[in-house]
């Protein structure tokens, strides 16, 4: 779908119609907020009626309703009146609309679909497009199954930024063990293919005064190690990388934002990149590695691998001078008992970055719910150990917490941790989940402000 100012002739399009235009009651009793009821059909143009969105929440119900409408009746065009809620509902059509039939032996016809809401500028169509073009990257790499995209892969997809303006490094195996990222190392130690560490850079406007490090867990596959798991768990850990996804998403969403990116921020995104596997020498439960910070850490569980990664990111991150870091990852599986698939658990070491995460994902649409950083629960995570930390207690019980609190001893400065295990993906599709979070948060404002 493309966002567009004017009309194309002779196509067959789709017009949305505000039930306030005149229409009698008995056309739009029981019409809910959010939903489309065709009322025409006829060569030009289809015709359906919908409530005038109140908010930002019915408009972006509207415009999934709408992409998915305008699929079914194979329209080529969309046309919708002005509405003070435009850029949510258009920002939500143009996510609706996205399928990935990469993948299929012979991806069915569609139309191109273009989209014009009244009222919507030029410029808010280009912002809002750079973000679709962020979500659209993040929900391909998740999409795309492990033997396409593992740690050199995913790291080769980063360099397609470079063609955005941003600056892409990427350290393989040798250099990951020469700045001493033991654990990276470790968890990448049973594959083949070896661990990268990918930093995308978005340099600020003028000197740089501030340098927000986003950092995402990279696990292209996830067997579980030697604590391997069943059948039903293993299947679907192609997506355990979804927080690297966000990230890389985010920042490609930023490079075609960078006129609104406040003066003297620099932006990196660092993803730690492995594959969990079995093999002769795959990490080992009693096992014991040092972190980039020097912490050293005894593998309890090798399927705790996420946290591993990122605690090395994290160290090298606030090293290289990030000042305030977000880290997002699939992490703990009980996050999803505790908050469901659709809300993000945030825990946070600093108030005020705190409260700028969650203003920007109720801005982006996008729920998250702040946990508390427990910290007595840490002692389950340095009793009878030979090193510092343990990396689980293989107690379900806070595990989340616990996960939290195990990365907070990676980092000093302002830091936040997103879990976002089950948001990655829903209906067996993925979702793009934090891009748009992470992208209002770095801005710092709202970007697609109608």
């Amino acid at each position: 779908m493309e966002l567009v100012n004017t009309e194309r002739s002779g196509v067959a399009g789709l017009t949305v119609v505000f039930s306030a235009a005149g229409y009698p009651e008995r056309l739009t009793r029981d019409l809910e907020p959010g939903e489309l009821r065709l009322l025409a059909r006829q060569d030009s143009a289809d015709v359906a009626l919908a409530l005038e969105p109140q908010d930002a929440a019915q408009a972006r119900d509207l415009g999934a309703a709408l992409a998915k409408l305008a699929r079914d009746l194979r329209a080529a065009q969309v046309t919708v009146p002005a509405t003070p809620h435009a850029a949510a509902l258009a920002g939500a059509a143009l996510a609706a609309d996205w399928q990935d039939a990469r993948y299929k032996g012979s991806a069915p016809e569609r139309p191109e679909l273009t989209l014009r809401v009244e009222g919507l500028s030029a410029d808010l169509q280009a912002d809002l497009q750079a973000v679709a073009s962020g979500v659209t990257l993040a929900r391909e790499l998740v999409s795309a199954p492990a033997n396409v995209i593992n740690p050199a892969t995913l790291a080769r997809e980063a360099r397609t930024l470079e063609a955005h303006g941003l600056d892409v490094d990427v350290w393989d195996g040798s250099e990951v063990e020469a700045r001493g990222m033991g654990l990276l190392a470790a968890v990448a130690a049973g594959s083949v293919t070896g661990p990268r560490l990918i930093r995308v850079t978005l340099p600020a406007r003028g000197p740089a005064q501030r340098v927000i490090a986003l950092v995402g867990k990279g696990i292209t596959f996830d067997t579980g190690g030697y604590s391997i798991k069943t059948t039903p768990g293993m299947y679907g850990m192609k997506s355990d990388m979804g927080g690297a996804a966000a990230v890389l998403g985010a920042m490609r969403a930023l490079a075609g934002l960078r006129h609104r990116l406040p003066e003297g921020v620099e932006v990196r995104a660092y993803v730690a990149a492995a594959e969990n596997m079995v093999g002769p020498h795959a990490m080992r439960p009693g096992d014991v590695y040092r972190a980039a910070n020097g912490k050293t850490v005894e593998i309890v569980s090798t399927d705790a691998e996420g946290r591993l990664v990122l605690a090395d990111a994290l160290a090298v991150a606030e090293s290289e001078g990030a000042t305030e870091l977000v880290d997002v990852a699939t992490l703990t599986g009980v996050k999803v008992s505790a908050l469901g698939l659709d809300i993000a658990a945030l825990f946070s070491s600093d108030a005020d970055l705190t409260a700028r995460l969650e203003a920007a994902a109720e801005r982006a649409g996008e729920h998250v719910w702040e946990l508390p950083l427990h910290r007595p629960y840490l002692k389950a995570y340095r009793k009878q150990s030979v090193a510092d930390l343990k990396n689980s207690d293989l107690n379900p019980a806070g595990a989340s917490i616990k996960a939290a609190l195990f990365l907070s001893e990676f980092v000093t400065r302002p830091w936040a941790h997103l879990d976002i295990a089950g948001n990655a993906t829903k209906d067996s599709g993925a979702t793009g989940w934090g891009v748009g979070t992470l992208t209002e948060y770095v801005l710092g404002e709202r970007a697609t402000q109608a």
